[in-house]
């Protein structure tokens, strides 16, 4: 193919620094296994071509962004074979430079929800609010990330006897709405004067770390590294085929589904499950509490508006208690379309997106028996993919508590979290 022919001359060169200066996003749609095929010759041997989402069924639609060495002939190949496409983002490095905050100084940055921060600004907000809320906030260490940075969280509880959820955030380096829009919800926890929002930051626990991937979002916030970095930042072969897909490296049914086994790929899962020290401290933080304390365990990620619970293995069982899973899966989405009529799909993630093994939800309920495990996956559907502007942090924070707070009342309602009425 004049297409993979090319390939062989373009990547002799290296790209000196990630920019992504005329970069575009397609939407790719595939209807047959003959289209399917050749898109995935082209991923293998066009790494520089960096494919956003998975193909789950013929009909379904893939985001591929494309460099400008590379668009003529992404173009002509997938012409060539019948296959549809459209232009989603037109310059990449435009939205990326939107996403950056527009401080003039270290000193005068603060914690608010119209830009995106880096970790030292997270860092010093959660120190101030647990400053501010000394009974009601504590701040946990739960170790040092592989290139020695603290991964910090927050534990909000205004009294004894509660159940709790655990939730993580920024597992994934660029999906910086998760961070941006979990610190502004503990925000809410502390300060709303709603209602619905005093009850469940007063008669819920809260264990929250809003950066999980220390290394790769310090990295991905860096001048002039890679704002569309993933991983962790692991030496493996290169740097182009270095870290780990850290929501791959769990401990439980480790590589038996829906992770690679090539460093290059983005859902590389490691040499080993728990090869990365922070997946390895988030278990380790987790396990020792009482089996019956934590209910929920939320995986924060975008994009895509899912709530995706077990199994992710298999599509051919269900655990035991689907039932409730999908309900109150049905919950936050039903609360969530309320504020702005965004639609949330939920199902368990080999049904429903695609399948995945070693995450963090799959451990959660397999080996620590937590009831309500996800993976929820926030805005958009593609539009913006990984950029959400930050103009829309607020909308998807409000959407977002909209959605816990369903959450929590339907798992009140099915008896899985006790009723403090």
């Amino acid at each position: 193919m004049k297409f993979l022919a090319a390939v062989a001359v373009i990547s002799l060169f290296a790209f000196t620094e990630a920019k992504y200066s005329n970069f575009k996003v397609y939407k790719v749609t595939i209807n047959s296994e003959k289209q399917y095929e050749l898109v995935k010759q082209l991923k293998l041997s066009t790494p520089e071509c960096e494919f956003w989402n998975n193909l789950r069924n013929y009909g379904d639609s893939l985001d591929v962004m494309v460099p400008p060495q590379f668009l003529e002939y992404f173009q002509m190949e997938l012409s060539n074979s019948s296959i549809k496409y459209e232009e989603k983002i037109s310059d990449v490095q435009k939205l990326i430079d939107r996403s950056y905050a527009k401080k003039t100084s270290r000193e005068e940055e603060v914690m608010e929800w119209t830009d995106y921060h880096d970790l030292p600004i997270i860092e010093k907000w959660m120190e101030g609010i647990a400053a501010k809320f000394p009974k009601q906030v504590t701040v946990f260490n739960i170790g040092k990330s592989l290139e020695g940075r603290d991964i910090k969280g927050l534990k909000i509880s205004f009294k004894p006897g509660n159940k709790a959820v655990f939730l993580e955030s920024n597992i994934h380096a660029r999906e910086w709405i998760t961070s941006a829009t979990i610190t502004w919800f503990i925000e809410q926890l502390l300060h709303s004067q709603k209602p619905a929002v005093r009850d469940i930051a007063r008669n819920i626990d809260w264990h929250i770390i809003p950066v999980l991937n220390v290394d790769g979002f310090t990295f991905s916030h860096a001048a002039k590294e890679n704002r569309m970095w993933r991983k962790s930042r692991r030496p493996i072969n290169g740097p182009k085929c270095m870290g780990v897909d850290m929501n791959r490296n769990f401990d439980f049914l480790w590589m038996s589904a829906g992770a690679s086994d090539d460093p290059c790929d983005e859902t590389y899962a490691g040499p080993y499950p728990l090869s990365e020290p922070e997946i390895e401290h988030v278990q380790n933080y987790v396990l020792p509490f009482p089996d019956d304390y934590f209910k929920i365990y939320v995986s924060l990620h975008s994009y895509g508006q899912y709530v995706l619970s077990p199994w992710g293995h298999t599509s051919e069982e269900f655990p035991e208690n689907y039932d409730d899973m999908v309900g109150a899966a049905k919950g936050f989405a039903d609360a969530l379309y309320r504020r702005y009529e965004t639609v949330f799909t939920y199902g368990s993630s080999s049904t429903v997106l695609y399948k995945v093994s070693g995450s963090g939800k799959e451990w959660a309920y397999g080996v620590k028996n937590i009831p309500i495990p996800y993976t929820i996956e926030l805005r958009d559907k593609g539009k913006y993919g990984f950029l959400l502007p930050p103009e829309q942090i607020i909308e998807v924070a409000h959407e977002v508590q909209e959605g816990f707070i369903g959450l929590i009342k339907a798992c009140v309602d099915r008896n899985v979290i006790p009723s403090w009425k």
